[in-house]
Parts: structure tokens; sequence; C-alpha cells
């Protein structure tokens, strides 16, 4: 990377109170007086903000997010342009028609969701079909992320893209924000950092990108 190259944050600032997905764990960080040092508790879920999904998220003897080396977190990819879905609508495989896909690339779908952040709104997103995420395995891309809580339907509690993208082993990072500053089918580098937390099933993350120039 050069040194010249902007660098974005598509990362969702963990926060006590902030959504989570339904039965999830809520976030809760609790400043702890220690003078003359500031330390906090940290109480949260492996799935809070913006993370990762590792298949052992949805197989209990799947790899964990440990499991993966470094350079499966880093790599070329493309944001695609979904946004015009309606709430709770499965987007479908056409939405690839015009863009490149390679093999272990990383695509990131951009709903525009991520703008009814905190609103009860955001739980009604669209998510991926069953024959879109089939559609990216067998085109053998290795990282799917988007900008909304989950690529499965939150309000009907579907499971079929998860089981399908992380039954390949293709990783899934969820609840990311500001796609906007990206140009949709322009080339970036990403880098989707999780905590290495031993066997977890996935675990917050830290999402950068940039243009090689």
């Amino acid at each position: 990377m050069s040194a010249l190259s902007t660098v974005y944050d598509l990362t969702r600032p963990i926060s006590s109170g902030m959504p989570v997905y339904p039965g999830d764990p809520p976030v809760k960080i609790t400043p702890m007086l220690s003078p003359p040092w500031q330390v906090s508790s940290l109480a949260l879920g492996s799935h809070s903000g913006t993370h990762l999904d590792a298949p052992r998220h949805r197989f209990a003897h799947g790899p964990g997010i440990d499991d993966f080396p470094p350079e499966r977190f880093i790599g070329q990819g493309e944001v695609i342009d979904v946004r015009g879905y309606p709430a709770n609508t499965p987007i479908e495989p056409t939405v690839l028609d015009g863009y490149q896909i390679w093999p272990g690339m990383m695509v990131f779908f951009r709903t525009g969701w991520d703008d009814f952040w905190g609103s009860d709104h955001y739980f009604r997103h669209p998510y991926l079909s069953a024959a879109l995420a089939n559609t990216l395995v067998q085109q053998q891309v290795g990282l799917v992320g988007i900008d909304a809580l989950s690529v499965d339907s939150t309000v009907d509690g579907s499971d079929a893209a998860h089981v399908r993208l992380l039954g390949a082993e293709c990783l899934i990072v969820e609840n990311l924000c500001n796609l906007a500053v990206l140009t949709c089918g322009a080339r970036y580098t990403f880098a989707c950092l999780p905590l290495k937390l031993a066997g977890a099933d996935g675990a917050p993350a830290r999402v950068l990108a940039w243009a090689d120039v």
C-alpha cells in the first residue's frame, strides 16, 4: 500500500446498547476506576458490530475464526450496488451481471441499509437469496460482506445463505458501514481483521479498504 493511499474505515464502532441480532448478548462497556490507569470491562457477543462469521458459527465442528491464516482476511475485491431492494426481500444472482467475479475475491454488497442503523427498520434489511449464495460459492468467492445485520433474513430467521457460504468456507462479514465512500465496480484491497479468539465461531473485526496506486 502506497503511503499516499486513502484508507477507508468500513467498521461500525462498538458501543454500549448498540443493535445486535435478536437473541444475541447485549453490548456493555463499563469504565473501571483504577487510577491513574483507565481500563474498561467489555461484555459483548462474538458477532457484535462489524464482525466476521467463521464456519463454526453454523457448523459445530467447522473451522473457528483462529483456524484461518491472516492472508484469508486480506485481499482484493469490489463493492456491488444492490440499493433499491425493498425491505426483507432476497437479492438475486442477476445483481452480479456486469461485474467481474474471480476465484478468491471479496464481494461486498451495498444495500444502503446502514442508513437505518439504530432504528427498527434496520432489522428488515434485504438479504442474499439461496441462489445468489450458491452462485458466489460456484464462482469461488473467498469472502462476502454486507452493510446489513445479516446475509440472511433477520425477520424470517432464515439461514440458507449462511449454510451455503460457510459450508464452503467462504467467510462472511456483516454490519459494515460507509460503503458509500467506495466506487461500486472499482477494485480495492480490503483488510477484514477479526480478533483472534481461540476456537471462536466469529469475532468483531476492523474492516479497511484502499485503492492501490
